[in-house]
């Protein structure tokens, strides 16, 4: 081994070790000697797995086996035995020695202490953990509040639970919007500081033995490149929890806001055939649109809820087709009442989906894409006009949603 080699093998940080075929240790480095807790001079000559956790055998020799038969590996991990104390767990790459010939002669592998990374992810779990615990109190609040919103609605204590509501979401969102913030800045801070990370680089080479030894150790001790690959992972994962608690905040909002839409006299179709507008956008010439509108009465209502009930009501609708299909959307007036409805072939919902709609926080949509306030919310809007809300569905048969509005005689 030459002198720079050897002066590897000797400072670095991380286990170095050699075997022959047989699987015996030819020799180890000092970083080795310290993890195993046992000299070379005891070690040499032994089983690879006499260092090893005996829960760690047969994996420890089903590595060998395949950097044998593949020519290397990389990150195993094997539990090695300490005197005094639990296990250390240690990522291995090995590779098969070969002479200059090419025949092989031996096995390396270079492995790191995985402890701190270990202890790193059990801490990023246990915050994790938290945050759901406080997301799931978070979202338990907001059930019971809609609970109590529903029955304010009844005895006209609606304003006073939508200040109420108002002043959670205010006080949540600021805190979040703060950490969102943070989060924002990290995210763009975290490239520069690695470029700045490896302008540093070069400089090493100026540095003495001693200091390049230090800086070494320090960047080990680190574990700086698992650092670097990791780092845009947590902030990305922090940055969706965030976005996940702001869209339950704006669903709180929109709560609060139920009782201060305008109250007058209004046609129903003109903000039926307003919504459609905006929702032909996301159809686009996969889904087609029939409108048969029926001549209806103007009448006292809030327009802006409605169209938030129908705009949600068309939104399910194109989700629910996949593929092509078509939606059909109709008015009538009978009896004194007005009847919108708006059916879609889609893949419809069995039974029991069909009788949790309405239910808060209830939805069939994959986790963090939807809140389950929609059809909650929409609910809330027939009920306040006297009105209802009903839907007839099967699996693979579609939807009808139909909204029942009394017109005062």
């Amino acid at each position: 081994m030459n002198p720079p080699a050897f002066a590897l093998f000797e400072q670095i940080q991380i286990v170095m070790l050699t075997m022959s075929l047989d699987m015996s240790l030819t020799s180890l480095n000092p970083a080795a000697e310290r993890l195993f807790a046992r000299p070379a001079s005891e070690l040499l000559g032994r089983a690879f797995t006499t260092v090893l956790d005996p829960y760690s055998h047969a994996k420890g020799v089903l590595m060998l086996e395949r950097t044998l038969a593949d020519g290397c590996v990389t990150e195993w991990e094997l539990d090695h035995i300490q005197p005094h104390g639990p296990p250390v767990l240690v990522g291995y790459t090995t590779t098969v020695l070969r002479n200059e010939a090419g025949e092989a002669i031996g096995l390396g592998a270079v492995g790191h202490d995985l402890t701190a990374k270990m202890e790193l992810t059990a801490k990023l779990a246990e915050t994790n953990q938290q945050f759901e615990g406080a997301l799931l109190q978070l979202e338990k609040a907001h059930s019971q509040l809609k609970a109590a919103q529903t029955q304010l609605v009844q005895s006209e204590k609606m304003r006073s639970l939508g200040q109420m509501v108002a002043g959670v979401a205010h006080e949540i969102n600021n805190p979040a919007g703060f950490v969102a913030n943070n989060l924002t800045d990290l995210a763009r801070r975290t490239p520069r500081l690695r470029a700045l990370f490896d302008a540093y680089a070069p400089l090493k080479s100026n540095a003495d033995s001693s200091q390049r030894a230090a800086i070494e150790q320090a960047e080990t001790a680190a574990e700086i490149e698992y650092l670097w690959q990791d780092l845009p992972d947590l902030v990305k994962e922090s940055q969706d929890g965030i976005e996940r608690i702001r869209q339950i905040v704006l669903a709180l909002r929109n709560f609060a806001r139920l009782d201060e839409a305008v109250l007058k006299v209004s046609d129903i179709n003109e903000g039926l055939r307003n919504t459609l507008r905006i929702i032909r956008p996301q159809c686009k010439d996969r889904i087609t649109i029939t409108e048969e509108l029926g001549e209806l009465p103007k009448t006292l209502c809030y327009p802006g809820e409605l169209n938030q009930v129908f705009l949600n009501l068309l939104i399910n609708a194109v989700q629910a087709i996949e593929g092509q299909g078509r939606i059909w959307v109709t008015s009538q007036y009978r009896h004194n009442v007005i009847t919108v409805s708006i059916r879609d072939d889609g893949k419809g919902m069995d039974a029991v989906t069909l009788a949790r709609l309405g239910e808060p926080f209830f939805t069939t949509k994959a986790v963090g894409s939807g809140t389950g306030l929609g059809l909650a919310i929409c609910y809330g809007i027939v009920e306040r006009h006297g009105g209802q809300l009903r839907f007839e569905s099967a699996s693979g048969r579609g939807t009808t949603a139909a909204v029942e509005i009394p017109v005062p005689v």
